[in-house]
């Protein structure tokens, strides 16, 4: 292999794995977006204190938050919040999952769901609560206008 191939076919694996390569060790204060491909808008965002790589593309993220976007026009706002202790996101289908304690919850205040065990999916968009499902709503999930 040529080294400008050499240098392409690493670039592309970087790029492809996103932020944490495996064998790369623990990283700290990772994001991984998701951008809408029509339009380029950031749709939702991962973050995390810590990010462990484990095997075959799955990444251990702690202190994980997910949000995700709604717009107005041009106006970004936070939708939806997930937070977890931990979860596992795997690089490749964009999934985060986790068995252990979450909460999900409006940026507004009117709606959380506590439980044991969630799925989460990007596209299209699927959140599973697992166990354990507390809800509390003052308003609900939909979003409405006031």
């Amino acid at each position: 292999m040529t080294s400008s191939r050499y240098i392409v076919y690493i670039f592309l694996v970087y790029y492809v794995t996103g932020q944490v390569i495996p064998g790369q060790g623990v990283q700290k204060k990772i994001k991984f977006p998701e951008y809408d491909r029509q339009t380029g808008r950031i749709t939702s965002l991962l973050t995390g204190n810590r990010a462990v790589p484990q095997k075959n593309g799955v990444i251990l993220v702690e202190g994980a938050r997910l949000e995700t976007y709604r717009y107005r026009g041009a106006e970004k706002n936070v939708d939806l919040i997930i937070e977890a202790p931990t979860c596992l996101f795997e690089l490749r289908s964009r999934v985060a999952s986790s068995p252990g304690p979450m909460k999900a919850y409006r940026s507004d205040g009117e709606a959380m769901l506590m439980g044991n065990g969630f799925f989460w999916r990007h596209r299209p968009a699927l959140l599973i609560i697992s166990n354990n499902v507390r809800t509390i709503m003052n308003q609900g999930f939909s979003v409405n206008e006031k």
